[in-house]
């Protein structure tokens, strides 16, 4: 420890791959804890970008003269294992008799500056431990400092140094330098031979995890072979039966392997001694979820689209059976990237028996990793699989291209694979919302006189325009012409310019038209704007920035069934009615109560009617869904809408909308 801090008081720490998913965080703490760090990549990302948000000093590719001085005596560099003896910086640091360490060995060395240390390896489900674990104790108010290998779901980042007494971080088996990390609780979540073609023998992966679960002072594991024998003779020991789960219905909504960790998790905190047990589940309820660990990327009218890290066929199998527990009746499509060819390998009827387990298989191209071939590939693994696999190649989008015509109604796409399968989830998304009988219109017409000063359309939310969130949601469900905004003429100018300033693309999908004296006259001028064939109509308040696809997706399924459907809430406040004066009349009972939002979703003939209907008789109307129930028989729909989705009115909502959107960063 007092080698790392002279450091701290007179050196520098570099770091070599420092956009990599555990090396970010690892400099982001190092750097809340007063050293001067610096940091190289192999190309620009917005890992590198987060961290010159920091006013870090970081560079896109590798030169010797990125390093921070040429005094060995006082430069510190780190570097991940995936970069070889052949880089540039990280040979002259030898050369000028710098210490150079893996990023482990440095994890090592920093929580031993930490009085408090949980830390958390195995072979599956480290990173979902150690973020349940940050979650409980952030969530009681300790304060930890932690690094998790993954972006947690609605935090700022995955690696801070908090308040520099608990540390809670994973530890990486695949390398071997979990060995460097002693603890106060250390947790083993499983152990299988993955990785083990990292080491000279069998042998030394399981010595490893003995090696690591020993220099913890007290420890938790799950007891299955070889942990059984591995971990016998530990002086302080809680093991737990697999497969144990909370004894808590609550917790049934986090699915099979969820479920899982969350008793490791558990385990481990109540062991600590920083949190009682109940206190610690209560926490852990409202745990957000780790990114890429089944995590929801969009949820169309037909699909839905979801993304997890596994990688091996345990994983795999574990996955497959949460998919199924949580989304039961739905057709489970796989889209599946090997990862290495050595995993591949080794596996390989592990595979072929765990995907055959899902209804239909797109097998992409291996993730190489380091080996670029081998005598088994992708080809391989979907044939072994059968008639219901097949391989893809090409682009990410040309995947998805050949992808989507295949899917049906009601699909669950799972995209699994620990590489760089996530490129394809933008173009799958793309696809799965869009709904081709689908038309918006945009009410961009409001007076914004309880707002105060200025337009609220046009008041900065997160460095944009309130009425541009709502656009960016909603555009990618319809076809270019099919949206038409609302806007009065005075105003078209300016707004036409906003979207040249942030969001280009807009204006070669997005229609004007002129706004009315009421909200019927524009939605009416609105509706003439729309192509012919479009079927059915939502109506979306521009002032509304937080909505989201996937409620207007759950709009558009309801319209189809009864011709209209509206955003809505359950109220949740006391409803009074009163007279002129203020006098309560009378209390509502609010259990049929709502509030109603937008969008507003109808079959276009319908709405068109109803707007040329109270254009004949007038009428004031506070919304469409009012046009409808009066001109029509339609029965209207209110679909609940569980995520925030207020309406910009008075400037303290600016705020709120502002710590909403950062909640759902990530997700």
């Amino acid at each position: 420890m007092t080698e790392l801090l002279s450091y701290r008081t007179d050196g520098f720490v570099h770091f070599i791959g420092c956009g990599g998913a555990g090396t970010r965080p690892l400099m982001r703490i190092f750097h809340e804890l007063g050293f001067t760090v610096s940091g190289s990549d192999l190309a620009e990302s917005e890992s590198l970008e987060r961290l010159r948000g920091l006013g870090l000093k970081v560079f896109a590719g590798h030169d010797k003269t990125h390093l921070p001085t040429a005094d060995g005596t006082k430069l510190l560099l780190v570097y991940s294992s995936a970069v070889t003896e052949r880089n540039p910086e990280l040979a002259e640091a030898r050369r000028i008799g710098a210490q150079c360490i893996r990023r482990g060995e440095a994890l090592g060395l920093l929580a031993d500056l930490f009085p408090h240390v949980i830390a958390v390896s195995g072979s599956h489900g480290k990173t979902s431990v150690s973020a349940m674990i940050a979650h409980i104790l952030k969530t009681a108010g300790l304060n930890p400092g932690y690094l998790i290998g993954a972006d947690v779901v609605s935090w700022e980042d995955s690696g801070s140094a908090g308040g520099g007494k608990i540390f809670v971080c994973e530890a990486d088996e695949s390398d071997g330098t979990h060995t460097a990390i002693r603890s106060s609780v250390a947790v083993v979540t499983n152990i299988e031979d993955d990785h083990a073609w990292n080491f000279a023998s069998p042998e030394i992966l399981p010595e490893n995890f003995r090696k690591f679960a020993f220099q913890g002072e007290k420890l938790v594991y799950t007891d299955a072979p070889p942990a059984e024998t591995l971990f016998r003779e530990h002086p302080d020991a809680c093991a737990i039966p697999p497969g144990t789960v909370p004894d808590d219905p609550r917790f049934a909504a986090f699915g099979h392997y969820r479920r899982i960790n969350a008793a490791l998790a558990l385990e481990a905190v109540a062991r600590s001694g920083l949190l009682d047990r109940e206190t610690a589940l209560e926490a852990l309820l409202s745990f957000p979820g780790v990114g890429r660990r089944l995590q929801i990327h969009c949820a169309g009218e037909k699909q839905l689209l979801i993304e997890d890290y596994a990688h091996h066929p345990t994983e795999i199998a574990a996955s497959i059976r949460t998919l199924r527990e949580l989304h039961p009746g739905k057709r489970l499509v796989v889209i599946f990237q090997p990862h290495r060819y050595a995993r591949l390998k080794r596996y390989f009827r592990e595979f072929v028996r765990e995907l055959a387990a899902a209804d239909a298989v797109f097998v992409t191209p291996v993730f190489a990793a380091w080996t670029e071939t081998d005598s088994l590939d992708s080809k391989d693994l979907a044939r072994a699989i059968g008639s219901r696999a097949r391989t893809l190649n090409g682009s990410w989008e040309a995947m998805a291209d050949e992808i989507f015509p295949l899917l049906r109604e009601n699909d669950l796409v799972a995209v699994i694979g620990a590489g760089d399968v996530k490129e394809i989830l933008p173009f799958l998304k793309e696809k799965i919302r869009r709904i081709p009988d689908l038309a918006l219109v945009f009410a961009a017409g409001g007076s914004s006189r309880r707002f105060g000063n200025g337009d609220k359309l046009f008041a900065q939310l997160n460095g944009e325009p309130v009425f541009l969130h709502a656009l960016r949601a909603l555009l990618p469900c319809v076809r270019a012409g099919y949206a038409v905004m609302a806007v009065p003429e005075t105003k078209r100018d300016k707004f036409i310019e906003a979207l040249r300033q942030h969001f280009p693309e807009a204006l070669k999908v997005l229609r004007f038209a002129p706004g009315g004296e009421t909200r019927t006259q524009s939605v009416r001028n609105a509706l003439a704007a729309l192509p012919e064939d479009a079927e059915i109509v939502a109506v979306h308040d521009a002032a509304r920035p937080l909505i989201t696809a996937e409620a207007l997706a759950d709009c558009v399924r309801a319209c189809r069934i009864c011709g209209g459907a509206v955003s809505a809430r359950r109220a949740s406040d006391t409803i009074k009615e009163t007279d002129d004066n203020g006098i309560v009349i009378r209390t509502l009972p609010r259990g049929n109560l709502w509030t109603v939002q937008t969008p507003q979703v109808f079959r276009l003939p319908l709405l068109r009617n109803a707007c040329l209907a109270a254009e004949k008789q007038g009428g004031t109307f506070t919304d469409d869904a009012s046009l409808v129930e009066t001109f029509t028989r339609a029965k209207v729909h209110l679909v609940e809408n569980r995520t925030e989705n207020i309406k910009i009115t008075y400037p303290g909502d600016l705020l709120f909308a502002e710590a909403c959107l950062k909640e759902r960063r990530g997700r």
